[in-house]
């Protein structure tokens, strides 16, 4: 019985506190696009687009790396929360 009850405690554990790895990936391919861009067009000595490659590059690449800094936030809160509730699952309050 208390396997049953624990397993569904870490579901919904997981439900409230563990972060979906889509949002991260799916905004790191957007936004590492412009910047692969802007490499490129280096590459190949192709200048015309080189300011306006780099004016948006910078602001998604910080974007991008608040959306990770988010992300491990939010699985350091979950981590947390399962040792809290592993030490003494008997008297775990949400």
């Amino acid at each position: 019985m208390t396997n049953k009850k624990d397993a569904e405690i870490m579901k919904q554990l997981e439900e409230a506190y563990k972060p979906s790895m889509f949002t991260p990936i799916f905004t790191t391919i957007i936004c590492i696009a412009p910047y692969l861009f802007l490499l490129w067009e280096i590459t190949e000595q192709k200048y015309d687009r080189l300011l306006f490659l780099a004016l948006i590059s910078a602001p998604l690449i910080a974007y991008m790396t608040f959306i990770w800094m988010n992300y491990f936030h939010k699985m350091k809160e979950f981590k947390h929360e399962v040792a809290i509730y592993q030490k003494d699952p008997d008297h775990y309050q949400w």
